[in-house]
């Protein structure tokens, strides 16, 4: 079952391999997180990026080798509310879900947030004024553009207060300037809440400037250390791990 490591570990991957059917998906992922960091996850399509998130947040159960995070099992973590899971795509799950932003962000305390002294509405706007959305409050979160609607997602998780908090493709469909604005409200985040955030995303160059450390998959662990390193080592073989075949 693998050894729990405490300390500076934010969430420690031993050995795991999952598959769906009989077609492997990722093969001895052993990879170590250090707590309170920003990591990007990179790598060629079905390379099993999602997949790993996925057991990362508890919606997936690995086959064969094992999860910590703080030393606690993923279960453990799920229970006590300090994983929290931004799914790719909400964009699209969201053009027709007829809830305002701040009914969508005070979702948040059905997932367990915590109600501090001041009003619940008090605490979804001042969320929303964290990620700049307290002026759209009542708008229909299916109105707003992608990246707006990423905030208004960050927001619910500022309520929840993740320990860890996973995001697959948060700019997928967004502009340029809207993913910079994420990302670099990302890093801002994690570090004024001490997180340790783990994302998926194939904008390597602009993530790479907010994060810590990347983790390249592509079924097993191509690389894991400083982003600046991946770039140096990665930037004339980008065309070839894209495609998978590094």
């Amino acid at each position: 079952m693998g050894v729990k490591k405490e300390g500076q570990v934010g969430i420690d991957c031993q050995q795991l391999v999952y598959a769906y059917s009989t077609e492997p998906i990722l093969q001895d992922i052993t990879v170590t997180i250090p707590k309170n960091s920003f990591t990007i996850i990179v790598g060629p399509n079905g390379a099993g990026k999602t997949t790993f998130l996925r057991l990362l947040g508890g919606l997936l159960t690995p086959q064969k080798g094992c999860i910590y995070m703080g030393g606690e099992t993923v279960e453990s973590c799920q229970k006590a509310g300090h994983i929290h899971l931004v799914p790719q795509l909400y964009n699209r799950n969201a053009a027709q879900f007829p809830a305002t932003v701040e009914e969508v962000v005070g979702l948040a305390f059905r997932m367990g947030a915590p109600k501090e002294g001041k009003s619940t509405k008090e605490q979804i706007h001042k969320a929303l004024h964290l990620v700049g959305m307290a002026g759209l409050a009542k708008r229909r979160i299916g109105d707003l553009s992608g990246g707006q609607q990423q905030r208004v997602m960050l927001a619910q998780a500022l309520l929840c207060k993740p320990t860890y908090l996973l995001l697959d493709e948060p700019t997928s469909g967004v502009d340029m300037e809207g993913s910079a604005h994420i990302f670099n409200l990302l890093k801002k985040i994690q570090e004024e809440n001490q997180m340790t955030i783990v994302m998926v995303t194939h904008d390597i160059d602009d993530a790479s400037k907010v994060a810590d450390y990347t983790l390249c998959i592509d079924r097993h662990v191509c690389y894991f250390g400083d982003c600046k390193g991946f770039l140096t080592s990665h930037t004339g073989k980008k065309l070839a791990w894209h495609m998978g075949v590094l």
